[in-house]
């Protein structure tokens, strides 16, 4: 621990040193993809920090769409032109692996036990950031207190599926369900059941063992009860009673609900054989090949967005939600959650999230899945046989 402390140390008097002799000062470039929205925060985040480091200048720099900034960050290390730091999502990291500073060497034990668990890969080529998970919402005008587990899920499910003027069509659905748009729907079920996609060392698929087939079957059985679209599920509010969705579309959901003069709420997932739920957004890392004194500051820049103050206001301030555990009890965060009751199931399945695989194909082994929801509750396929085609699928990414 004190080597990490010591390495660390001497970046920050070596970055500050240059600064003071140098003409300008050090300049972070950090690429993103964030809205205009999000630029009054980026920039007070940036003004904290520079703050406290005069001789440190954060440049945000916006590449466009997310493919925007992967084509951007993969032609930069192909030509040796990278900037300070960036955002990836996991998938990306694989690519350029070769071109990002490992980032263990510069954490404490203690700084690295404070990020979501769920979020940490042993390599630590990057850091999380801007994150939002899958939680249920739910009508309370249909559902006035939300299950808490499977059967109780599949139960409401059920009373919930109702023609409410006997024409023979269903006027409400239990939930809504986005197979190939929303994969992460069923793999938060699958989390739940301690299934997984690929073992360990990502050698084999395990997505067809027990965990896995369970949780596949429980995803079926709600095909009846379920809205089957590609549709955002908020577009037709008054249509499901009750879904899993990204928490970063709470506002949708409740603009939706306050039009057609309902009630939405957020509840945690309903739990399996665990509690646990589905991370979704973008990492940091940092160009080793970048000048030495820009990577000993964006280091320092690095180490203070993951301050417990620092990710609990970016969350207050986006939508998304703290990124460490200690920005999950700060004050800043704890206040806000006292004022906005709807982010509390969010924020209390942040500790049981996990995150996207890690692995350079992802991409393309998502989309398998996708189509193998889809097929399943559209009746296209049985479950054994989409699953036997999915699972065929990823083992041909895997070589």
């Amino acid at each position: 621990m004190r080597k990490t402390w010591v390495a660390l140390g001497l970046l920050a008097v070596m970055v500050l040193g240059l600064a003071a002799m140098a003409a300008e000062p050090v300049t972070v470039e950090f690429w993103h993809r964030f809205s205009e929205r999000h630029n009054e925060t980026l920039e007070t985040l940036a003004l904290n920090f520079e703050a406290l480091y005069p001789g440190i200048n954060i440049e945000w720099v916006y590449q466009g769409s997310y493919s925007a900034l992967q084509q951007s960050i993969n032609g930069a290390v192909v030509a040796g032109e990278v900037p300070t730091m960036t955002i990836f999502y996991e998938d990306w990291i694989p690519a350029v692996a070769d071109a990002l500073l490992p980032l263990e060497p510069y954490f404490s034990t203690a700084e690295t036990a404070d990020i979501i668990p769920g979020l940490l890969y042993t390599d630590m080529l990057t850091v999380p950031f801007n994150k939002s998970i899958m939680v249920l919402y739910y009508i309370e005008d249909y559902v006035p207190v939300p299950p808490t587990t499977w059967q109780e899920f599949y139960d409401l499910c059920v009373a919930n599926t109702v023609d409410e003027d006997g024409d023979g069509q269903i006027d409400r659905y239990g939930t809504g369900l986005r197979p190939a748009a929303n994969p992460e729907q069923f793999l938060a079920l699958l989390e739940q059941n301690n299934g997984t996609i690929l073992n360990e060392d990502w050698s084999a698929v395990t997505l067809d063992n027990e965990a896995g087939v369970e949780a596949l079957e429980f995803y079926a059985s709600l095909a009846p009860y379920a809205w089957v679209t590609s549709e955002y599920l908020n577009s037709n509010i008054g249509y499901v009673a009750m879904a899993i969705d990204t928490s970063a579309g709470f506002y949708y959901w409740n603009s939706a609900a306050e039009e057609a003069g309902l009630t939405v709420k957020t509840a945690v997932l309903p739990a399996g054989k665990k509690a646990a739920s589905f991370i979704q957004g973008t990492n940091i890392g940092i160009f080793k090949d970048a000048p030495a004194e820009e990577v000993a500051a964006g280091l320092l820049f690095l180490k203070f967005l993951l301050e417990a103050d620092n990710t609990a206001f970016w969350a207050m301030r986006t939508g998304y939600l703290p990124v460490t555990l200690s920005g999950l009890e700060s004050p800043i965060w704890t206040d806000y959650l006292a004022a906005h009751p709807e982010v509390v199931a969010s924020s209390v399945m942040m500790p049981v999230g996990v995150g996207s695989l890690p692995h350079p194909n992802y991409g393309d082994m998502r989309g398998a899945l996708g189509t193998m929801c889809e097929e399943i509750l559209l009746g296209a396929e049985t479950v054994a046989d989409a699953l036997a085609t999915a699972v065929a699928e990823i083992a041909s990414l895997l070589k």
